[in-house]
């Protein structure tokens, strides 16, 4: 039976990937998008590894979520900022398309 504490970490995970998904389709700049989809790596995740940690321990799965949850910070990060900076010298007019 699993426990509670797992069914509410994934249920918090599920709400805070809901909200990150409303907050990209109705920001209104590339932004606030930005900033709502880097939201959805930093949180979710992190979740998902503590309800895979309560439910399996210190065995190869929770390893695993862990691993999934960090690279998805850093490359979403890196991601990001190449996105924001493309966006900023298009705003400016430095970049030709």
């Amino acid at each position: 039976m699993t426990p509670v504490s797992v069914t509410i970490l994934l249920a918090l995970a599920v709400f805070s990937e809901v909200v990150c998904v409303a907050g990209v389709v109705l920001g209104a700049s590339v932004y606030e998008r930005l900033h709502y989809s880097g939201a959805s790596t930093a949180v979710a995740p992190f979740l998902v590894f503590a309800a895979v940690v309560v439910e399996e321990g210190t065995h190869s799965p929770s390893w695993n979520a862990g691993f999934v949850a960090v690279a998805l910070l850093v490359l979403n990060s890196v991601l990001s900022h190449a996105i924001a900076r493309v966006a900023r010298k298009r705003d400016r007019g430095d970049v030709r398309l």
